[in-house]
């Protein structure tokens, strides 16, 4: 058995498999059918529905720019608040001094 080729190994699991379980031979059948480009009637199987590549890179670019603008005004505020009104130091009462002990 251990000489015998991989491929007449399989083709006997396989008869064997299908002589057992009938519905499971035909469901397998249908996948491999569905997974080698072949419907039911022989013909290619169509394509999944879903939104086409065009439409895709539209909501993908459409993504990326509104977190681009996210990051931005996030920046901006982050600018607006760390700033200084006048430009000067901050009184030397606003700061609690660190105590070190």
């Amino acid at each position: 058995m251990e000489h015998e080729p991989e491929g007449r190994i399989i083709g006997r699991i396989e008869r064997g498999l299908t002589s057992d379980d009938p519905e499971l031979a035909a469901r397998m059948s249908t996948l491999n059918a569905q997974f080698s480009g072949q419907g039911r009637g022989g013909g290619p199987v169509p394509p999944e529905a879903g939104p086409r590549p065009k439409q895709r890179r539209s909501r993908r670019r459409r993504t990326v720019l509104v977190l681009v603008v996210i990051a931005l005004v996030g920046l901006l505020l982050t600018a607006v608040l760390n700033a200084s009104s006048d430009g000067t130091a901050p009184p030397a009462g606003s700061l609690t001094p660190a105590v070190s002990m």
